[in-house]
């Protein structure tokens, strides 16, 4: 899918995608730890014959997309409950048990906040939403910009996105800024 994109763009709007930046936001299946521990989950495949009993939570819009299509035709899952709750309640759901598992983005901060496990997909129905480095059609000639920006490629994992953006959703005292937790991002990457 990458070099399909890169060729595109290139092609269509004279954008250069310089490369990706290691983490992906994509959907996934989160549960908390000690749920997923009693019922023996780490996978999407682990849930089949579970999910009768389960009830899932997503939000508004997730079960009307394909990215839940795919799953649950993938893997043929039927949930006892399926809920929909506003983003940021998705996560409470799970703590308070009103749900078993939830559809979240994989690096969303509260996925690291309250160490939840992100199930696997070994069949791959979920698609990749890989975060790509991009220039414009002004700049994509520009070799100083490229070479400026190389060090930002396949720097920044999951987890560390994760750290980031909790450091910045965080209620407590120790919130950060966007600015400041790119900042501390940036010098954990070593940029």
């Amino acid at each position: 899918m990458y070099e399909t994109i890169r060729e595109w763009e290139q092609r269509e709007s004279g954008v250069k995608v310089l490369g990706r930046l290691g983490f992906e936001n994509a959907y996934a299946f989160a549960m908390r730890q000690d749920r997923a521990r009693a019922l023996g989950v780490s996978s999407l495949a682990d849930l089949v014959g579970k999910a009768p009993q389960l009830t899932v939570g997503g939000d508004p819009e997730f079960f009307e997309r394909p990215e839940w299509l795919a799953v649950r035709d993938a893997y043929g899952l039927r949930f006892g409950k399926t809920r929909n709750f506003a983003p940021t309640f998705m996560y409470n759901a799970l703590s308070s048990g009103e749900a078993d598992v939830i559809s979240a983005y994989t690096s969303d901060g509260r996925i690291a906040a309250d160490r939840l496990v992100v199930l696997a997909d070994p069949k791959g129905a979920l698609p990749s939403y890989d975060a790509l480095l991009m220039l414009s059609p002004r700049i994509a000639g520009d070799k100083g910009i490229a070479a400026a920006l190389q060090p930002l490629i396949g720097a920044i994992s999951v987890e560390a996105m994760r750290e980031a953006n909790f450091e910045v959703d965080r209620e407590d005292a120790g919130k950060l800024t966007p600015k400041a937790a790119a900042q501390a991002l940036a010098k954990k990457a070593g940029l």
